[in-house]
């Protein structure tokens, strides 16, 4: 069983939430969820963020065990790689502490990807995103005005916006970015 599998499972049963009550607060349907936690299929980031909203979590925290030292080494084959189905790569690259609201990641979309998740969902109300683009052009949709973000740009959002990735191109794309929670 993978960690995200366990790790919702156990949360769902923690806090005493149902299947259903869990399908109506992430909206993710309740066969999903079931084939989840059966390790039958693994979630799309989207849906994975979803799940992890409505339990509290932050999708890091849902991915990836926890670390529990002060000070962490974290080499390139020690931080955790999560490929969904739409091909996207996320590789945490800071340490998950339970908790934690500050996420930094590595994203890779693939080529000509049309979206990487519904807009206006899994927005962090009261939280920011910092992107910096470091391969390729990343395109970005905040309240339907698109931005295209080339190589060595930054942007900067309030993340509670309707937002949305994607890649115009037809090469792999990579940025990082930097989730602050509320």
């Amino acid at each position: 069983m993978t960690y995200f599998a366990e790790r919702l499972k156990k949360l769902r049963t923690d806090s005493g939430l149902s299947m259903q009550a869990l399908a109506n607060e992430s909206n993710v349907c309740k066969a999903m969820i079931c084939k989840i936690e059966n390790n039958e299929t693994q979630p799309t980031l989207d849906v994975a963020g979803r799940l992890a909203k409505a339990l509290g979590k932050t999708l890091s925290e849902m991915l990836h065990a926890p670390q529990v030292n002060n000070f962490i080494h974290l080499t390139k084959n020690d931080q955790a790689v999560w490929e969904d189905a739409q091909h996207i790569v996320r590789r945490n690259i800071s340490p998950v502490f339970e908790g934690l609201k500050v996420e930094w990641l590595h994203v890779e979309l693939p080529a000509g990807l049309k979206s990487l998740k519904p807009i206006g969902s899994h927005n962090i109300v009261g939280g920011q995103k910092m992107v910096l683009v470091t391969k390729g052009t990343v395109g970005l949709i905040i309240n339907q005005q698109k931005y295209l973000l080339k190589k060595g740009d930054s942007f900067y959002f309030e993340s509670g916006l309707p937002h949305d990735f994607f890649n115009p191109t037809k090469e792999k794309v990579e940025y990082y970015i930097v989730i602050k929670h509320p």
